[in-house]
């Protein structure tokens, strides 16, 4: 694998929860051995945008989690510390310290950190980025609503932390030009759901990432990391099917 690509992860739960959004604690701890065995080293989010910039990223990965959720405080971290791994973390401004309540949650919700939490995490070298204000599907806002989904959580993360906030997730991956123009106003980089290795050329307000329920099997994942790309490339193209599918649902049934 050479430095033309990097691999930026996706994690959002590490729980027992149901659903493709949650991964077990014991699958997870599988996942980060497997890494740190295959040699690699993560990256932090400077050394993520220095790599779109040219320098290179040989065995190097970006971490990232969605949402905030709680238990990434007690399950995930740990093992990243373990590892000498870092995180980046999406964080819902307006949803920390509640459950999660959004269209799709579990149920029962699953809890998110608090402000300290997030505080605490911060001083431990948890890196965070702005998920939004309130977890909104961004293509379905007027553009002043839009607008400060995307900027106020920022602000209120800068703010809390001390520290500029630099890179956004979408929720839901779903974004439309509008939305990719404002966000390039904001934001270094923004991450999507697009399921792909990343490469320097990628949009940077839409950067692909790898959805880490697609590798819960050690031979599966052991064998993307050693570049065996064959059953990665049927999820790409199966999810894509299923997505355009989606997208032409309304039409067909209007």
């Amino acid at each position: 694998m050479g430095s033309a690509h990097a691999l930026v992860l996706t994690y959002h739960s590490i729980s027992d929860a149901p659903g493709p959004t949650s991964i077990p604690v014991d699958t997870f701890r599988m996942q980060m051995n497997t890494l740190a065995e295959a040699g690699f080293a993560s990256m932090t989010l400077q050394d993520f945008l220095d790599w779109r910039g040219g320098a290179p990223a040989e065995r190097k990965v970006l971490i990232t989690f969605d949402d905030a959720f709680l238990d990434y405080r007690d399950a995930a971290h740990p093992i990243l510390k373990g590892h000498g791994f870092s995180a980046l973390i999406f964080a819902p401004t307006g949803r920390l310290g509640g459950p999660e309540a959004w269209v799709g949650a579990d149920d029962p919700a699953r809890p998110l950190m608090t402000w300290e939490q997030v505080a605490e995490l911060a001083a431990d070298g948890v890196e965070f980025g702005s998920h939004s204000v309130s977890h909104a599907d961004l293509t379905a806002l007027s553009p002043g609503a839009r607008r400060t989904e995307i900027e106020q959580s920022g602000a209120d993360l800068s703010r809390r932390l001390g520290r500029p906030i630099r890179s956004f997730a979408a929720p839901y991956g779903k974004v439309n030009s509008a939305v990719l123009a404002d966000l390039r106003g904001r934001y270094e980089v923004a991450f999507g759901t697009r399921l792909g290795r990343t490469r320097r050329t990628d949009d940077a307000a839409d950067v692909p990432r790898i959805e880490m329920h697609y590798f819960r099997e050690p031979a599966r994942w052991r064998g993307f990391l050693e570049g065996r790309e064959g059953y990665f490339q049927a999820r790409r193209l199966l999810r894509g099917v299923r997505e355009t599918a989606a997208r032409l649902q309304p039409r067909m049934g209007a």
